[in-house]
């Protein structure tokens, strides 16, 4: 038995957001249990690939040579001359051939290129039992989408009906996807449940992540329009008006879609005095000690199709300013958070306020964040395994590169 695993999206680059981080996890989970092949996509040929020593390097240990933060880690290795050079020395894999009976195809990735159309194509002339991970359509949802985009979206949607199981994140990306397969007239369903992600940081970690810095407000996201920063920076603008003292932290790249809106606007509240500081894209070292100094974390998403960032703001015992609706109000339940209206920057910044100068709310919320529970991945990976339906083995077995 062997799995073949879509690692396309995490093995080019340092990006490290949370579908990275996850694909990541799952690859070396499995392949202390099994034959594991990670394959990726090359736009320019459109075909699958084996992995050369620079993409090893990504999958294994992103950031390996990573000296110092970057804005957009994939420049390094996700634009045209990167893919061109895996086009020219690349090993293709002629997926539908190799797909024998008792395989395993996993594509846990994202796309919106020609495998949309390629994989149910391959899916079908195969035997192997094929299993996708759907995350979220928030940005469809929210119409941030421009008509082509929208259009290859649903495109993708619609090839994930051609799986035998699809698993989603949370119950909230279920409803989503089952909608959208709705909306096409799909009848033919496959089979779908819900796993949502695990969390599982060094516990050391979690036991000196208590510092309490007392004006520091983190928020961790890419700049994407969906993530809500301007508002954030409205909000935060309100109270540096007020006289409130606070230092607002981000941490997360930023995007050629949305980028261009958020880099200058912080510009020019740096420049202004504003005590504004962007991390940009840092390491999972850096990451811990982002949430460690800070006091408290907003997350201002207007949608998501889970919200990592949230829990691992309670993992630290940090509390979470975040929106109620959809995913977002999954994650939050258990304590924590508090809750508000993301899309009002009046009620943003009533929240930051409230976390700053409310010691009692704060001590609450920060109580409720230290006894939060959060899935394994020793979980998650051996209810991936039953859906993937790899037997159970004494001894593991090392991955095949």
């Amino acid at each position: 038995m062997n799995v073949f695993i879509d690692v396309t999206g995490s093995c080019k680059s340092a990006r490290n957001t949370g579908v990275q981080r996850v694909t990541r996890h799952i690859f070396a989970a499995l392949s202390e249990q099994t034959s594991v092949t990670p394959i990726c996509w090359n736009r320019l040929g459109n075909f699958y690939h084996r992995l050369g020593p620079r993409e090893r390097k990504f999958l294994t240990s992103p950031f390996r040579n990573y000296r110092s933060a970057v804005g957009r880690p994939e420049f390094r290795g996700e634009k045209f001359f990167g893919e061109f050079r895996r086009y020219r020395t690349a090993h293709v894999v002629d997926l539908a051939s190799s797909l024998g009976q008792g395989d395993v195809l996993l594509v846990p990735d994202i796309y919106s290129d020609q495998r949309s159309e390629r994989l149910p194509a391959m899916i079908r002339q195969g035997q192997a039992r094929s299993v996708a991970i759907f995350h979220d359509a928030a940005t469809l949802r929210l119409g941030l989408l421009s008509k082509n985009a929208a259009d290859r979206f649903r495109k993708y949607a619609r090839s994930l009906a051609a799986f035998d199981l699809v698993i989603c994140i949370s119950q909230e990306s279920r409803a989503t996807l089952l909608q959208l397969w709705e909306q096409s007239a799909i009848v033919d369903l496959p089979e779908v449940c819900v796993e949502e992600w695990p969390l599982e940081f060094d516990e050391g970690e979690r036991a000196a992540a208590h510092g309490d810095f007392q004006d520091v407000i983190l928020c961790v996201g890419s700049f994407d329009a969906r993530k809500n920063h301007l508002k954030l920076f409205e909000a935060a603008t309100r109270l540096w008006d007020s006289g409130l003292k606070l230092e607002l932290r981000l941490v997360g790249r930023s995007t050629g879609a949305w980028g261009y809106q958020v880099e200058p606007r912080l510009r020019w509240l740096q420049l202004r005095g504003r005590p504004l500081v962007w991390l940009k894209h840092v390491d999972d070292r850096a990451l811990h000690r982002a949430y460690r100094e800070c006091k408290f974390t907003v997350y201002p998403s207007l949608a998501e199709g889970f919200g990592l960032p949230i829990l691992e703001s309670l993992w630290h015992g940090k509390p979470c300013l975040c929106g109620r609706n959809g995913a977002l109000g999954e994650v939050a339940r258990g304590g924590g958070c508090l809750l508000v209206d993301q899309t009002s920057v009046s009620a943003l910044a009533e929240g930051m306020k409230r976390l700053l100068t409310d010691p009692i709310a704060y001590e609450k919320l920060s109580a409720e964040a230290r006894q939060r529970n959060f899935r394994s991945w020793s979980d998650y990976t051996s209810s991936l395994r039953e859906h993937l339906q790899i037997p159970v083995k004494t001894e593991a077995l090392s991955g095949a590169i």
